[in-house]
């Protein structure tokens, strides 16, 4: 009877074990295949809801990104992106003759979580810069940076391509006491991605 209980256990335990390692294999494939391991180039339209001091511009946009980031055992994203949003340039009457140019690039990391392999939510950081200048007199003009925040969440619909939509919001940087380019983005993007 004892060597019967002990087979018992023994054989649990191996089952146990290879069931251990086939999870393992499964997690470390799903990681391995999963599309947000890649670099990505993408096209993307929206909305910018900026102002300055107390006027608002609000203008429709085209955006351009180029990154890449990285799935992890435990489905963590960590990654970086080169973002521009292209507008029209907006003029500020009531300040000096200043216009704001409609270029904004941005760099962001990003760190988010993937669900059932083919969903990520993600947040991000980064920095944007912006040019203010005076259409009266070219040579006064400033570019500065200002900090952004921002989260999305993004759908894999196969290997190749998935849509993204996302919000930052521009803490905007000052001029003259008025803070400038400080507001929303909102953004849907269609990404082509390749893997490592």
């Amino acid at each position: 009877m004892k060597k019967v209980m002990l087979s018992a256990v023994i054989c649990a335990m191996a089952f146990s074990a290879n069931a251990d390692v086939a999870e393992e294999v499964l997690v470390e494939e799903a990681v391995r295949s999963s599309v947000f391991s890649s670099i990505y180039a993408g096209l993307g339209i929206g909305g910018s809801f900026l102002k300055c001091g107390d006027l608002k511009a609000n203008r429709f946009m085209g955006a351009f990104v180029l990154g890449g980031g990285k799935v992890f055992n435990n489905n963590v994203y960590l990654g970086g992106e080169f973002l521009s949003d292209f507008m029209k340039n907006r003029k500020w009457e009531n300040h000096n003759n200043l216009q704001s140019k409609g270029y904004f690039p941005q760099v962001d990391v990003k760190a988010g979580y993937v669900f059932r392999n083919n969903v990520l939510a993600y947040g991000k950081l980064g920095c944007a810069w912006s040019k203010v200048s005076n259409y009266n007199n070219g040579a006064d003009s400033k570019t500065k940076a200002s900090v952004v925040l921002g989260a999305g969440v993004e759908k894999a619909f196969c290997k190749k391509f998935s849509t993204a939509l996302e919000g930052d919001y521009n803490f905007g940087w000052k001029k003259d006491n008025v803070r400038y380019n400080k507001g929303w983005t909102v953004r849907a993007l269609v990404k082509y991605n390749v893997k490592y």
